[in-house]
C-alpha cells in the first residue's frame, strides 16, 4: 500500500513538472518586445521653395525587418531584393512586436547624380550602408528608433535633387544608446551599387 502511494505521489509530481515545463516553453516561444519606429517631421537648415518644402514635408520612410535585419531604402524598393512592407510618413510612428535579440540597421542610400538610363542612375546614385547600427529588442520592453529626416546646409550644396538624410536615435527601455547618428550618407565603408553582390540586390542586371 505504501509503495502504491509513493508511485501515485511520484506520478503526481512528474505531471506537475511536465505542465510547468510546457507552460514555460510556450511562454518562451511567445516572448516578445516592442519596436517603435518614430518618424519625426522633416526639417531643413536651408530655405526651400514652398512647393519643394511641401513635397518633402509629406514624405515617408519605407522599411522592413527580416532575420534580425532592419532595412530602410531611399532607393526605389522595386530594385531591392528585400521585403519592405512598411511606409511610415514623416511625423507619424509605427509599433510592431519582435522576438528578443540583437538587430542590425542597414540603409540603402540614394544621392542623385544624373544618368541617361535606370542602370546609369543606380550606378551613380545608389549605395549600401550595411549593418550601420545595432539595437536590442528586450522581452517585455520597448525599443524606439527615432528617425529625423533633415537637410543640412553643407550637404545641400552637392544636391541636384533635394533629399533629406536620416538621423537615428536609439532608445532601449528608456535609455538612449545612440544619439542622432546619420545612416544615409556615403562614407568610406559604403558599398557602391555596382560593387555590392549581397542578398539585398537582385542578381539580374537592371537595364
Amino acid at each position: 500500500m505504501k509503495t502504491y502511494k509513493k508511485i501515485k505521489l511520484s506520478v503526481f509530481f512528474l505531471f506537475i513538472t511536465l505542465i510547468s515545463f510546457n507552460n514555460h516553453t510556450a511562454f518562451s516561444q511567445e516572448a516578445e518586445g516592442t519596436l517603435i519606429v518614430d518618424l519625426k517631421p522633416f526639417i531643413s537648415d536651408i530655405k526651400l521653395k514652398k512647393k519643394v518644402l511641401k513635397q518633402l514635408e509629406s514624405g515617408a520612410l519605407e522599411w522592413g525587418i527580416s532575420e534580425n535585419q532592419f532595412v530602410t531604402t531611399l532607393t526605389n524598393k522595386r530594385f531591392i531584393n528585400f521585403d519592405i512592407p512598411h511606409m511610415t510618413r514623416y511625423g507619424t510612428s509605427k509599433e510592431i512586436k519582435l522576438k528578443p535579440g540583437t538587430y542590425t540597421i542597414t540603409c540603402i542610400g540614394f544621392k542623385y547624380k544624373g544618368g541617361l538610363s535606370v542602370k546609369k542612375v543606380l550606378q551613380k546614385a545608389a549605395f549600401f550602408n550595411i549593418d550601420e547600427l545595432t539595437f536590442e529588442i528586450i522581452e517585455g520592453k520597448t525599443t524606439v528608433l527615432e528617425i529625423l529626416p533633415k537637410i543640412e546646409k553643407n550637404s545641400s550644396l552637392l544636391m541636384k535633387i533635394f533629399s533629406p538624410d536620416l538621423y537615428v536615435t536609439i532608445t532601449e527601455d528608456g535609455e538612449t544608446k545612440i544619439d542622432g547618428k546619420v545612416i544615409s550618407i556615403r562614407h568610406e565603408k559604403s558599398i557602391n551599387w555596382d560593387d555590392y553582390n549581397g542578398r539585398l540586390k537582385f542578381k539580374k542586371e537592371v537595364e
